[in-house]
């Protein structure tokens, strides 16, 4: 039943999803009373309904003006008129849907007519509005509407989290403290059904502020670079075989130096298969170490040259490698021929190697016979018998000139660089941690692997994921996320950079169909991907003051108009706008604060206070 005392003015104007009202005289007070209750009047940001039919179509009050009146003076005696008589109150509202069945209908689904009524919305009107969840107990809490304080905004947990989330704002905004909320809601809400331990959450913390959030049931990786006191991620023998993981370490070339690390995979899995055999994998490696040397006969300078890779190497494999040194470094080549010469320590005379056998006689035996004795061959670890690999494979294919030394060189600097930082990150194991929740903390991680690291971590999940059928979701969740999904970073090859774009544009656009859904928070939007962006499902908005910043969320999101658009480098801290497909329409909410110990730390430092220290 419409009630006479909420009707606040007329259509007077209608195009398309834009109309104009006038406001009666006696309703442009800020409030109304009516049976002792005090009632909020219009204002920018309210609704209003406006009855057609058995329906009532809803606007939402983007503007207000005067307007007026150019009435001419009647030919009476009268000189003066109330200014209320030539000037009237206009707001301009845009329709947002339909109320029907004290159901509410987004979209443009019928207009008003010039002159038809408009009606200030009751409190149950409201409510049905802002329900964005059919059900309480399906939904999350996330903090008061803006608006109308009273209200509380629910938004439907499967509308949002089987979804892209994207939250963007400045620092200092609420960023921050809007991720740790809706997710510290939902694990409150969902944690103890049997269902909810087929998914897995990811959380990839740049800054160390989630060590203590969310909950404490979770598992917390402090990983560093600096030394080896970090915490390592547990990872499956299929990182060590994976191409794409290696050449996004080593940063390897597509024509020359991919091509070698895939070999230098082939020739890793046949050694692990061989050891995982109960193989003598000792046996095989003196055959390969037999045919390497025996190659340095046709190339004895490319011998000298690399004595300390040789070195190197069998240091992996051997406990006591002094007898094999001493011999290997009394070798030189003649200058006149393709011959090598040999300097015994016990007498001095030189012993020539004329032809292959003698080689094999003089050379390779006596250094193979100085390292295989008993118990003297390493077992190796994972990492030790990928490092053979790939410095084996550089030296063999050296020797048969398959490679030219300056493309693949760079390629094993890297690999000697990064490698030490990827065993001080990465424990391979035959059983991985299975953890609903992890937070990986990348505080003492240097510059270089910090764009590394998430790669590999969300590449190797999204992988597993999609083949392992027990896990029914995975939520990825990276804070700070231009950080590795810039597009202008020029500290990187652009191979590499691509890679890296093409890898969580994949996830974003096709993660869906296979449960995995990504969460970014960054204070930065125009950095990010445009594709990644704008393949968001909802989205919180935070304050944002840089002008590309706002035309990067004007360009990608299409659910936010122009009002709230227009809002958002004024927005208080913590108040945010939520759009997106789990809103009927842009919301301005104040996010609540969570508990003190379930904070981000992510605070500003308060320098009166340590400044005044005693």
């Amino acid at each position: 039943m419409l009630n006479g005392y909420y009707k606040i003015g007329q259509v007077i104007e209608v195009r398309g999803q834009k109309i104009r009202i006038k406001v009666f005289e006696n309703k442009n007070s800020n409030i109304l009373v009516y049976q002792g209750q005090i009632v909020k009047n219009v204002s920018v940001g309210s609704f209003v309904k406006i009855p057609k039919g058995f329906s009532n179509i809803i606007g939402k009050i983007e503007g207000e003006y005067i307007y007026e009146n150019n009435i001419p003076m009647p030919s009476t005696n009268v000189r003066f008129s109330k200014e209320s008589e030539s000037i009237d109150r206009i707001i301009e509202v845009s329709i947002m849907g339909v109320l029907d069945n004290d159901r509410f209908k987004r979209g443009l689904i019928d207009i008003p007519l010039v002159f038809s009524d408009v009606f200030i919305l009751t409190d149950d009107e409201v409510q049905k509005i802002f329900e964005f969840s059919s059900s309480k107990d399906s939904a999350i809490y996330i903090g008061a509407i803006n608006d109308y304080k009273e209200e509380k905004l629910y938004i439907d947990a499967n509308a949002l989290f089987a979804s892209h989330i994207g939250i963007f704002g400045n620092t200092g905004s609420g960023k921050s403290n809007t991720l740790a909320k809706i997710y510290t809601e939902c694990f409150d809400r969902f944690h103890g059904a049997d269902g909810f331990k087929k998914s897995r959450f990811i959380i990839i913390d740049f800054n160390g502020e989630y060590v203590s959030a969310f909950t404490e049931d979770k598992r917390i990786y402090i990983l560093s670079t600096r030394n080896n006191d970090g915490d390592k991620i547990p990872i499956s023998y299929s990182f060590l075989e994976d191409l794409d993981m290696w050449a996004i370490i080593c940063e390897a070339t597509e024509k020359t130096q991919r091509p070698f690390l895939n070999r230098t995979i082939l020739l890793y899995k046949r050694l692990r298969d061989i050891n995982n055999q109960n193989g003598s994998v000792a046996n095989y490696i003196r055959a390969m170490l037999t045919s390497l040397f025996d190659n340095y006969f046709e190339t004895p300078t490319l011998f000298v040259k690399q004595i300390n890779l040789i070195k190197d190497i069998l240091a992996l494999l051997f406990i006591d490698t002094n007898s094999a040194n001493e011999f290997i470094d009394a070798i030189y080549p003649r200058t006149q021929a393709a011959k090598i010469t040999l300097c015994r320590d016990n007498n001095g005379c030189p012993v020539w190697s004329d032809t292959k056998s003698e080689f094999s006689i003089n050379i390779t035996t006596p250094i193979l016979n100085a390292l295989f004795f008993d118990n003297n061959f390493n077992e190796l670890d994972e990492y030790s018998l990928f490092e053979f690999s790939i410095k084996f494979k550089y030296m063999e294919e050296l020797s048969k000139q398959r490679i030219n030394e300056e493309h693949i060189s760079p390629l094993i600097a890297r690999f000697e660089n990064r490698s030490k930082k990827v065993k001080q990150l990465f424990n391979v194991t035959d059983t991985t941690e299975d953890c609903w929740l992890s937070v990986y903390s990348l505080v003492d991680v240097n510059v270089e692997f910090k764009k590394i690291i998430p790669l590999i971590i969300c590449k190797y999940f999204y992988e597993h994921h999609k083949q392992n059928q027990h896990e029914k979701s995975l939520h990825i969740v990276i804070d700070e996320a231009h950080n590795i999904l810039s597009t202008a970073s020029e500290r990187e090859s652009q191979t590499w950079k691509d890679y890296r774009l093409e890898t969580f544009e994949e996830i974003i656009k096709e993660g869906r169909k296979f449960g995995v859904f990504l969460t970014i928070a960054s204070q930065r939007p125009s950095d990010i991907s445009e594709t990644i962006i704008s393949q968001l499902h909802n989205y919180f908005i935070h304050r944002l003051v840089n002008n590309e910043d706002i035309r990067a969320i004007g360009k990608a999101v299409a659910f936010i108009d122009n009002t709230s658009y227009e809002m958002i480098s004024v927005l208080p801290q913590g108040a945010c706008i939520f759009t997106g497909v789990a809103s009927n329409f842009p919301v301005l909410v104040q996010v609540d604060l969570l508990p003190q110990n379930l904070q981000p730390k992510s605070t500003t430092i308060d320098l009166f206070e340590l400044w005044s220290e005693q």
